[in-house]
C-alpha cells in the first residue's frame, strides 16, 4: 500500500460509509486486500448501492496513485455537543397492507430496495442514515459529515427519495410511495450519559420528533417542512404554506410547509439560485480589474484571475455581478461550484460542467472515460490520468466560437485531479478564454498563483459605511428599524452576508406593531442560515476544536499563555494554532512588549457565538471553572489579570459571590478612571448576580448591595446626569439602610438624597435637609463627614444668594481638605471631586462679589483642579459651572465661548449626553452674545427641552437668566419671554440670580 491511512473501518469512516465495516471484517479485508478490490468484489461484499461503489473505487485509485505515505491526524475524540442539523424522515406509505398482500419475503426484499432508494438519495447530497425504523428512515443532514448547506441537501435528498421510491416496481401494478418531513434546529449528538442505551452519534431533540411528525402531514410522494427549514431553502424551492397543524406529542401547533417544486435542476445550480436581495455595494476597483481582463480576452488574449477572501466576504457577489454583464452581452459563460463532498470524487467540477454541457456527444464521450475503471498496471493508470487530464483541458479550452469565461467557483473544495486540469488548461493559455477560479482564504493549490500574468483579486472587508447600506436596505422600512442598524453594522463585522442574513433575522423577528427602543434591543443570536455555515467550518476542524472551545469560551480573544495551561489535547497546542489559523477562524496578535501576552483572536464574534453555542450547558461550567481556577493561580503568583475575565469565568461556572465582588472591584476600577458609563455596566452586572445568590449569603448580600449602589449612584449621574440616578436607587439604598446600618452607608445616603433634592430645584428644601445632618457629620470621628456637610452647606447658601455664610463653609473645607488624606475617601461622595467642586463654588461667588482678576483666578485654580482629579465628568462640571458660569456673570462671552466649545469636545469625544446638552445650551447663549441670534435661540431651545423632558430643574432659571443678559447684549429691544415667571422662579430657590433679574427688571420694565 503506498499511504498509510490506519485501518480500514476509519478509511471507510472517512467516505461515510463506516455502515459496511463490519462486512468488509468479516470477508477478512485489510489495509493489503483493499486496494485489488473490484466492482464485482463490492457487490460481493454487499455493497449494493452504486453510488456507494463509485465512491470506494475512486477512493482506491486515488490509493494506488498516491505517491507518498501520509498518516492523517487521529481525529479529537466526540464530545456531546449541541448541533444545528436537518433532519429528514421518510416513512414508507402502505407497508402494513403491502407486507400483507406480498408476503413476508416478498416485502422483506420490497423493503431492502426501498432502504437503497433512499440510501442513494441520501448518499447523493452527502446526508447520513441513523436509523431504518422498519418502514421508515431517518436521516441526518450536518452529521457525521459538516455541511454549509444542509437544510437544502436534505429537502433535495427527500424529494429525489420521493422520486427514486416511485420507480420502484410493484407486483399488482401498485406505485410505491413516501412521505417525507424534514425539519432544522438544534439537537444534542454523541450524549455520553446515553451511550450505553444507544449506539453513539445519535441526535436527540424535539427536532428529531418534530420532522418524524411532520411526515404524516406530507401527501403520499410529497415533502412538507418546518418554518425552520422553509427559511433556509425558500429561495430554492417553491412553497406552500399548509396552516398551523397540531402535530401528535407536539404542545404548540406547528406551521408546516409543502415543498410544491424545485426552482434549479440539481444542488449545484441550487446553490448558485440564491437571489440577490440587495444592491451590489461598492468593489468598483475590482470589477475594473475583471472588465480590463475581459477586454484582453476580447481580443485574443487569455487571463487567469484568482478571487480569493474569507467565508462571506462577496466573491460569488462580485463575480456573478461581472458575468451578469456578459451574459447581457450574450456571451458564454460556463459556471460551477466545486461540490463541498469533491475532494472524494476525482475531476468532480468537471463532472458537473459536463452534466449541463451544450456539446452533448462530446460530454457523453468524456462522461464515459471519466467513469470507466479499466483494469490496469499502475503506469498505464497514470498513463489514462493523464490522458484524461488532457482531453478535458482541451474540451474546456476551446473559444474557436469566440471569447467564453470558465468560473470556478469554492476551489476549496477541489480534488486535486481538478486542480490538474486546470494547472494544464492555464499552461496552455488558449486564446479567448477567461478562466476565473474563487476560493475562500486562499486558493488550494499555490501554483495557480504563480501562472504567468495571473491576475489576484482579494477582496477585503467592507467599510462601515457600506455595511450599513446593507443591513439598511435589508431591514427597509420595519418598525425600529433606525435603532438597530448601528448594532447590525457593528455585529456584522464588515462582512456582506453577515449584515444580510444578521438583517434579515431581525427583520423577521420585527414584523409585530412594536417599535425598537435603541435601549432595548432584540436578542441578537446567530441566525439559523448563519449556524449551518459556521458550525460546519467549525466541526471540520480536527486537531483545533478543543483549542476554539476554550477560546470561544474565555470571549473573543485568549491570552496565549492561560490557552497553553488549560490545553487539554490531544497532540501539541502548537498544531492546533497552526490549523485554527489556516482555516481562517483566529489571528495571533504578538505583544507589543514583555509586559503583555500574545493573544489568539477569533476572526469574527459570530463565530465565538456559534462556538460556544455548541457547547452543552453542563460541559460550559465545568470550562468554565478550569479557566477561572486558572486565572486565580495566575493572579496568585503575581501575573496580570483583568478583573472582568475573572468575574466573567466565575459567574458562568456559578460561582456567584466571588464573581459580584469582581464585578464590583472592577466598577470601582473604571469610576476611579472616570469610565462612568463602564462603571454604571460594571456595578449592574454585580447587582444582576443576586437575586441569583439568594438569601444563602445572610448578611452579606444586603451590605454588598448597599455599597455598590451607592457606588452606583455616582457613576450614573456622571454617565447619565443627575437625574439618571433617580428615586429608584435611592429608595433601594434606604430600605437597605435600615437593615444594614453603618455610618458611613447611612451618611452617603444622605448626601445622595440632598443632591438628588436639589437636582429637582428645590433649592431650600435641600438646604434644610443639609442642616439637619450637622448633628450626625460632627459626630463622625475623622472629620471627613463634616468636610462633606461644609462642601452641601456652602453650595446651598450660595444659590439662596447667601454668599457671606457660603464662603464660610467652604473656606473651611478648604482649609481643612488635605489631599494626602482626603482625596481618596471623599470619592465615595458625589460624581465630582469634591475639592474641584467647592473651587467652582468660590470662582461663581467670585463672579458676583469680586473683580474681574479675582474671578479668572479662581476659575482657573478650579480648572486645574479638575484636571488633576482627571475625572472626565468634573472637569464637564466645572466648565460649566466654575468656568462658563462665572465667565457670564462677569460678561466675559469671549471667556464664556471658550470654555462652552471645550465642554462641547470633551462631551462629544466620551459620547456624554448629558453634558452635551448642557454644552448646547451653552453654545446658543454665547451664539447669541456674538449676534447670532437666531441660531444660539434654536440651541439653547434645544438644550432647554431636553433638560425640561428628564425633570432636571436643578439651575433651569438660572440658565435662562443668562439667556436674558446674553439677549440683552445682542437686542436693541432687550430679552425676549416671559421674564417676569423668570423672576418668579428665581425667587422660589436659586436667589443668588435675584440682583441680576431686578436689575434687568428695571432697566426694561418688566411687569
Amino acid at each position: 500500500m503506498s499511504r498509510t491511512i490506519g485501518s480500514v473501518t476509519s478509511w471507510l469512516a472517512d467516505l461515510g460509509l463506516e455502515v459496511y465495516a463490519e462486512r468488509f471484517e468479516q470477508a477478512d479485508i485489510d489495509l493489503e486486500v483493499l486496494e485489488h478490490l473490484s466492482d464485482q468484489d463490492l457487490t460481493d461484499l454487499g455493497v449494493t448501492s452504486l453510488g456507494h461503489r463509485r465512491k470506494i473505487l475512486a477512493r482506491i485509485a486515488d490509493l494506488r496513485d498516491a505517491p507518498a505515505a501520509v498518516v492523517p491526524p487521529a481525529p479529537v475524540e466526540d464530545q456531546s455537543e449541541r448541533l444545528y442539523l436537518t433532519v429528514v424522515f421518510c416513512d414508507l406509505v402502505g407497508s402494513t397492507q403491502l407486507a400483507h398482500s406480498l408476503g413476508e419475503e416478498r416485502f422483506t426484499d420490497l423493503l431492502g430496495e426501498f432502504y437503497r432508494a433512499v440510501d442513494g438519495a441520501v448518499d447523493r447530497y452527502g446526508g447520513h442514515v441513523a436509523q431504518y425504523h422498519g418502514d421508515g428512515v431517518l436521516i441526518y443532514f450536518g452529521y457525521p459529515q459538516a455541511l454549509e448547506d444542509a437544510a437544502l441537501r436534505g429537502v433535495m435528498a427527500a424529494c429525489e427519495s420521493c422520486r427514486r421510491v416511485g420507480a420502484i416496481a410493484v407486483p399488482g401494478a401498485r406505485q410505491m410511495q413516501v412521505r417525507v418531513g424534514v425539519a432544522s434546529g438544534p439537537v444534542v449528538i454523541g450524549d455520553r450519559h446515553l451511550s450505553q442505551h444507544a449506539r453513539g452519534g445519535r441526535a436527540y431533540g424535539a427536532v428529531v420528533n418534530l420532522a418524524a411528525r411532520l411526515q404524516a402531514e406530507a401527501q403520499p410522494g410529497g415533502v412538507v417542512v418546518s418554518d425552520t427549514t422553509a427559511a433556509l431553502i425558500k429561495h430554492h424551492f417553491e412553497l406552500n404554506f399548509l396552516g398551523l397543524r397540531q402535530l401528535k406529542g407536539i404542545d404548540e401547533p406547528a406551521p408546516v410547509y409543502a415543498v410544491e417544486a424545485r426552482r434549479t435542476p440539481d444542488l449545484g445550480m441550487a446553490l448558485l439560485a440564491r437571489p440577490d436581495r440587495v444592491p451590489f455595494v461598492n468593489r468598483r476597483a475590482e470589477l475594473a480589474r475583471l472588465s480590463a481582463c475581459w477586454n484582453a480576452v476580447a481580443m485574443g488574449a487569455f487571463n487567469l484571475i484568482t478571487v480569493a477572501g474569507e467565508h462571506g466576504i462577496g466573491k460569488s457577489r462580485l463575480v456573478g455581478e461581472f458575468l451578469d454583464r456578459l451574459r447581457r452581452e450574450d456571451r458564454p459563460v460556463r459556471h460551477v461550484n466545486c461540490p463541498q463532498q469533491g475532494r472524494d470524487t476525482p475531476y468532480g467540477a468537471f463532472r458537473l460542467l459536463l452534466d449541463h454541457d451544450p456539446d452533448l456527444p462530446a460530454a457523453a464521450t468524456l462522461r464515459a472515460e471519466l467513469e470507466a475503471v479499466p483494469r490496469a498496471t499502475q503506469a498505464e493508470r497514470r498513463q489514462r490520468r493523464a490522458r484524461v487530464i488532457g482531453l478535458l483541458a482541451d474540451h474546456f479550452g476551446r473559444t474557436a466560437s469566440g471569447a467564453k469565461v470558465l468560473w470556478i467557483d469554492d476551489l476549496q473544495w477541489a480534488d486535486p485531479s481538478t486542480i490538474d486540469v486546470l494547472l494544464t488548461l492555464a499552461s496552455r493559455r488558449p486564446p479567448g478564454l477567461m478562466l476565473i477560479v474563487s476560493a475562500r482564504n486562499a486558493l488550494p493549490d499555490p501554483r495557480l498563483m504563480h501562472v504567468d500574468g495571473s491576475v489576484p483579486i482579494s477582496l477585503g472587508l467592507m467599510s462601515p459605511e457600506h455595511t450599513n447600506s446593507i443591513v439598511r436596505e435589508v431591514l427597509g422600512d420595519v418598525k425600529g428599524a433606525e435603532a438597530l442598524v448601528a448594532p447590525l453594522v457593528a455585529r456584522a463585522e464588515g462582512i456582506p452576508v453577515f449584515a444580510e442574513e444578521l438583517a434579515l433575522e431581525m427583520r423577521a423577528r420585527l414584523a409585530g406593531p412594536e417599535d425598537v427602543a435603541a435601549d432595548s434591543l432584540p436578542d441578537m443570536s446567530v441566525p439559523s442560515s448563519l449556524q449551518q455555515s459556521l458550525q460546519a467550518r467549525i466541526r471540520r476542524l480536527v486537531r483545533a476544536r478543543p483549542l476554539l472551545r476554550l477560546v470561544a469560551s474565555i470571549g473573543r480573544e485568549a491570552p496565549l499563555p492561560l490557552l497553553r495551561d488549560l490545553w487539554p489535547g490531544p497532540g501539541s497546542i502548537e498544531e492546533a494554532l497552526d490549523e485554527l489559523i489556516a482555516a481562517g477562524l483566529a489571528e495571533l496578535h504578538l505583544a507589543r512588549d514583555s509586559q503583555h501576552d500574545n493573544r489568539l483572536i477569533l476572526r469574527h464574534q459570530l463565530l465565538q457565538d456559534c462556538a460556544y453555542d455548541i457547547i452543552l450547558t453542563r460541559d460550559r461550567e465545568r470550562i468554565h471553572t478550569a479557566i477561572a481556577e486558572a486565572l486565580d493561580r495566575r493572579r496568585a503568583a503575581g501575573q496580570a489579570v483583568e478583573p472582568t475575565l475573572l468575574a466573567d469565568q466565575l459567574e458562568r461556572a456559578g460561582r456567584l459571590r466571588p464573581a459580584a465582588e469582581l464585578w464590583a472591584e472592577a466598577g470601582r476600577a473604571a469610576a476611579a478612571q472616570s469610565a462612568d458609563a463602564e462603571a454604571v455596566a460594571l456595578f449592574r452586572r454585580a447587582l444582576a448576580l443576586l437575586p441569583r445568590i439568594g438569601t444563602s449569603e445572610g448578611d452579606w448580600s444586603d451590605q454588598f448591595e448597599a455599597d455598590t449602589l451607592l457606588a452606583l449612584f455616582p457613576a450614573l449621574i456622571g454617565a447619565k446626569g443627575y437625574r439618571a440616578a433617580g428615586e429608584d436607587v435611592l429608595g433601594r439604598i434606604n430600605a437597605l439602610i435600615e437593615r444594614t446600618g453603618g455610618s458611613q452607608r447611612v451618611f452617603s445616603t444622605m448626601f445622595f438624597r440632598w443632591i438628588d433634592i436639589c437636582v429637582q430645584g428645590d433649592i431650600d428644601a435641600g438646604h434644610e435637609f443639609a442642616v439637619g445632618l450637622a448633628d450626625i457629620a460632627r459626630s463622625e470621628p475623622t472629620g471627613l463627614h463634616a468636610l462633606v456637610l461644609d462642601r452641601m452647606l456652602g453650595s446651598s447658601h450660595m444659590f439662596r444668594g447667601e454668599f457671606d455664610d457660603a464662603r464660610q463653609y467652604l473656606d473651611r473645607f478648604l482649609a481643612t481638605y488635605d489631599p494626602a488624606l482626603h482625596a481618596e475617601p471623599l470619592r465615595p461622595f458625589g460624581a465630582t471631586d469634591n475639592h474641584a467642586t467647592v473651587l467652582c463654588c468660590i470662582a461663581a461667588i467670585e463672579a458676583f462679589t469680586g473683580t474681574h482678576e479675582n474671578t479668572r483666578a479662581a476659575t482657573a485654580a478650579a480648572l486645574a483642579s479638575a484636571r488633576a482629579s482627571e475625572m472626565t465628568h468634573t472637569l464637564c462640571h466645572t466648565l460649566t459651572f466654575g468656568a462658563a458660569f462665572p465667565a457670564a456673570i462677569r460678561r466675559d462671552w469671549g471667556a464664556f465661548r471658550d470654555h462652552a466649545s471645550e465642554l462641547k469636545q470633551l462631551a462629544q469625544s466620551r459620547q456624554l449626553a448629558f453634558w452635551l446638552v448642557y454644552a448646547r445650551m451653552l453654545t446658543g447663549i454665547g451664539d447669541i452674545a456674538a449676534g447670532r441670534v437666531d441660531e444660539g435661540q434654536a440651541e439653547f431651545a434645544y438644550g432647554s427641552k431636553v433638560l425640561g423632558e428628564q425633570g432636571f430643574e436643578f439651575l433651569q432659571p438660572t440658565f435662562r437668566v443668562i439667556h436674558a443678559m446674553a439677549e440683552e447684549t445682542a437686542r436693541r429691544d432687550g430679552p425676549s419671554g416671559d421674564l417676569a415667571a423668570l423672576e418668579r422662579a428665581i425667587r422660589s430657590g436659586e436667589r443668588w440670580m435675584l440682583p441680576e433679574c431686578l436689575r434687568l427688571k428695571e432697566r426694561w420694565g418688566w411687569s
